[in-house]
């Protein structure tokens, strides 16, 4: 019988609660190092701020910025698909909705993910097949639906939280690849 998404979601995050903080600072650097080799200049990336459990670390973005990324977060909104804000560097960052860093700039609409030519999905997990286990409030799944379809689609994890199999249902769109502190696995 396949787990439901709240058991892998529980898993999952007993399983990142023992990574050790210097484990974890290696591992975020090691991810940030390999998205420097995904990243070219002038790319507009739509990126996240990670948790402190999260695989790539909060300096995330300001790693793509030096990578030459023009580097959009998420803002979520009350329902619907997330809208996207410019980062202006660590700085300037403040509290959004559910504690989440945000810019200070105004967001622009939840279309504006079309201008990516990279969304970095924050994920619990994924599988072999690029099927996405998020937190569950659907977010993600609105949103990416508004990107290009040639627009390049990468969970951030850590190797562990690639699966063989995890719960999807119809809406939940796949994602292209992972990235992991030792490299990117495409599906």
């Amino acid at each position: 019988m396949d787990p439901d998404k709240s058991s892998v979601r529980r898993a999952v995050r007993l399983r990142r609660a023992s990574v050790t903080p210097s484990v974890r600072a290696e591992r975020d650097r090691a991810i940030r190092e390999r998205l420097a080799s995904v990243v070219t200049e002038g790319m507009v990336v739509c990126a996240f701020v990670p948790d402190d459990d999260e695989a790539g670390g909060p300096d995330l973005p300001e790693a793509l910025t030096r990578a030459g990324a023009q580097v959009l977060l998420p803002v979520s909104p009350v329902v619907g698909p997330l809208g996207w804000a410019a980062y202006a560097g660590p700085e300037d960052l403040g509290p959004g909705r559910f504690g989440i860093p945000v810019p200070s700039a105004p967001p622009g609409g939840p279309d504006r993910i079309a201008e990516a030519d990279l969304v970095l999905v924050p994920s619990v997990a994924v599988d072999r097949r690029g099927n996405r286990l998020g937190r569950g409030g659907g977010y993600y799944d609105r949103s990416l639906a508004l990107a290009r379809p040639h627009t390049r689609l990468l969970a951030v994890l850590d190797p562990e939280d690639v699966l063989d199999h995890v719960p999807a249902e119809a809406h939940d769109l796949p994602v292209h690849g992972v990235i992991t502190p030792g490299g990117v696995l495409a599906f």
